[in-house]
């Protein structure tokens, strides 16, 4: 009994070894700014721009966001987001989420929101690609952070802007003259 006991436990820490060994280190994520991009009566929208460097010398696919915003009054906003981005070997890129969070003061630019979650990646190895089909890795970056919140509303588009317009006359095209025909 102790010699399967043995087998057992060499079995589980060469396995363990086998799928540490076969991982990239996970990317690293730093939050950067939250620039409250809409507002309304109603609601605030921000984009949650984040530093995201990989370490490794391979290029790191990234799959999906899972994260919460909560505000200092304690409302929450939880999302999951496609992130849709190649991330390549030793390089750092800006990647921005969305958020949306119920208009009041603690949501307002100067207050700080707190954000946390995790960032998906598939990890480009041979192993790392089997054994994340057989369902047995998900190679997650953790990260939270903190950020005051700053004004960077934009304008509508001029196009939209004008077909929002009340009232507003067209002049229309004239025809071009007919050529007779010969």
């Amino acid at each position: 009994m102790l010699l399967i006991s043995r087998k057992f436990s060499f079995a589980l820490a060469l396995s363990c070894t086998t799928l540490v060994g076969c991982t990239i280190a996970p990317p690293s994520i730093t939050l950067t700014s939250v620039r409250r991009a809409a507002t309304n009566t109603h609601a605030n929208e921000y984009e949650l721009e984040f530093a995201v460097r990989n370490t490794d010398d391979a290029a790191v696919e990234l799959e999906a966001w899972t994260y919460s915003v909560t505000a200092p009054d304690g409302s929450t906003y939880g999302g999951t987001w496609a992130a849709l981005a190649v991330l390549p070997g030793s390089a750092t890129k800006s990647l921005i989420i969305p958020a949306v969070l119920d208009a009041t003061p603690s949501t307002a630019p100067g207050t700080s929101l707190r954000v946390h979650g995790e960032l998906g990646y598939r990890d480009p190895g041979n192993l790392a690609r089997l054994l994340r089909q057989m369902g047995l890795l998900a190679s997650r970056s953790a990260f939270e952070g903190s950020a005051i919140v700053v004004e960077d509303l934009r304008p509508l588009p001029i196009a939209a802007a004008a077909s929002t317009t009340t009232g507003a006359s067209v002049t229309p095209a004239t025809p071009a003259p007919i050529a007779p025909a010969k």
